[in-house]
């Protein structure tokens, strides 16, 4: 009969262990499935991180030569580079008065696609959105007569 007793309570004791220690074995794998799956997932993300730095500087370093290809739109000589948001602004023909002409012209390479920012820009010259202005300083006087016009 004490056989019996000392053999429940080891049993009831034991089932108490597994059922109060399951919760810390099941954290125990979900941290190791995770440190697992945070090491696969960094490489990928450090390799693709790689891989679209080498095809920005890419694109930074063959920008400055398409000029020189023969399907580039412009002369070289007429071509001033920007950067940005727009890579060229060309100026063709400039001795000409009736064959004068401005030129924006952006690089792509790859699978890369106009910014927000480029497609308004295009979208303005496509529809006309385009001015010239001449701004003349001289001196001090462009201040004063700033003030004088603020004064009013």
């Amino acid at each position: 009969m004490i056989a019996l007793i000392t053999v429940t309570i080891c049993a009831l004791a034991f089932a108490a262990y597994v059922y109060l220690s399951h919760n810390k074995i099941s954290e125990r794998k979900a941290e190791a499935m995770l440190a697992k799956w945070k090491v696969k997932e960094e490489k990928f993300i450090r390799e693709d991180a790689y891989q679209r730095s080498r095809a920005v500087s890419f694109g930074k370093t063959i920008e400055h030569y398409v000029p020189f290809m023969k399907s580039f739109p412009v002369e070289p000589k007429d071509v001033q580079f920007f950067g940005k948001p727009i890579d060229y602004i060309a100026f063709a023909d400039r001795g000409s008065k009736k064959k004068c002409s401005v030129h924006f012209i952006e690089v792509k390479s790859g699978n890369s696609n106009l910014n927000s920012h480029q497609k308004n820009i295009k979208n303005a010259i496509l529809e006309g959105r385009i001015h010239w202005h001449e701004h003349t300083v001289d001196g001090i006087w462009e201040h004063e007569t700033k003030k004088q016009h603020l004064n009013k």
